[in-house]
């Protein structure tokens, strides 16, 4: 996690494997949201270099979104495009992310 003046931003690197990875992932993004409302800042999360992630790995993702809508925070999830395993999970995200005012979920 970085932080710069009213950005936080996240970068996942490697893969997520783990069956379940909200154990360590859910704690996490509580202190990243809590962060981001004590520094009133958005939340990016950069997922490009992420070279797999499985299934498990999407309700703390959820559970991310909705905290970040619920505390009124901007939030950006950035993935790969051109890997089929990013695109197929982060439009399940952007399905979730598009009735919030809060968040968006882009390909690049």
């Amino acid at each position: 996690m970085s932080s710069a003046k009213g950005k936080i931003e996240l970068t996942c690197r490697g893969a997520i494997h783990s069956v379940s990875p909200d154990e360590y992932l859910n704690p996490y993004f509580d202190d990243v949201v809590d962060e981001a409302v004590r520094q009133k800042s958005r939340v990016v999360c950069n997922f490009v270099e992420l070279e797999y992630m499985n299934s498990a790995s999407i309700p703390p993702l959820i559970a991310l979104l909705r905290q970040l809508a619920e505390n009124k925070i901007k939030g950006e999830f950035i993935y790969d495009s051109k890997r089929k395993v990013q695109t197929a999970s982060f439009r399940a995200l952007d399905v979730i992310a598009r009735k919030s005012d809060y968040t968006v979920v882009k390909g690049v």
